[in-house]
């Protein structure tokens, strides 16, 4: 270690700036260009190495007189690139296993519905009652949306009736029928997109 780099660290340690704007300058290109090789995101090495640097200012008067700056600089970054990678790995994982219990869920729901003659049965049965119930504008609304594949200003349109109208008279029909068919569900969801 040289005479200039044991006065810089003094300085750094009084808490002069001009000390610090010299050691950012001259190390900020080197150690973000060794961050990046194992990070390969260059926003993630810029966050790192201004935390580097904010790390030297703020444990400034901590510093040893004779400490090596490149060593020092070099080992915080290394540090806070292994922290950022384990952070990775670790989210990661999260996903994986959120994934791999989503996966396991649907399995399970797809492995215990009921696709039986006698289910569809039941549930043909269900909507033509629902159907029945409905007011016969909510029902007319309903099935042009629903069988017939109009669209709502189609809709509109032929039964002489506000868009907003029909809009109501879909949803109303559809919260009937999500009470009706709370058991079949996710048959529901592709019986009535």
């Amino acid at each position: 270690m040289d005479i200039y780099e044991v006065s810089l660290v003094g300085k750094l340690k009084s808490g002069d700036v001009s000390s610090f704007e010299i050691i950012y300058k001259s190390n900020y290109a080197r150690i973000f260009h060794f961050a990046l090789q194992y990070l390969q995101n260059k926003e993630s090495c810029s966050n790192i190495i201004q935390d580097v640097f904010s790390s030297l200012w703020d444990t400034r008067e901590k510093l040893a007189d004779d400490t090596n700056l490149n060593a020092w600089l070099f080992t915080v970054t290394k540090n806070k690139c292994l922290k950022y990678i384990r952070t990775l790995k670790t989210e990661k994982r999260n996903i994986e296993n959120l994934m791999e219990q989503r996966m396991i869920l649907n399995f399970d729901a797809l492995n215990s519905l009921d696709t039986s003659p006698m289910t569809f049965e039941e549930i043909e049965t269900i909507i033509k009652k629902t159907l029945d119930s409905l007011s016969p504008q909510c029902r007319r609304a309903f099935e042009m949306s629903r069988f017939e594949d109009k669209k709502y200003s189609e809709i509109a349109l032929e039964m002489q009736i506000a868009q907003k109208t029909v809009e109501t008279h879909i949803s109303n029909a559809l919260k009937i029928f999500r009470v009706a068919l709370k058991d079949y569900l996710p048959i529901m969801i592709f019986l009535f997109r």
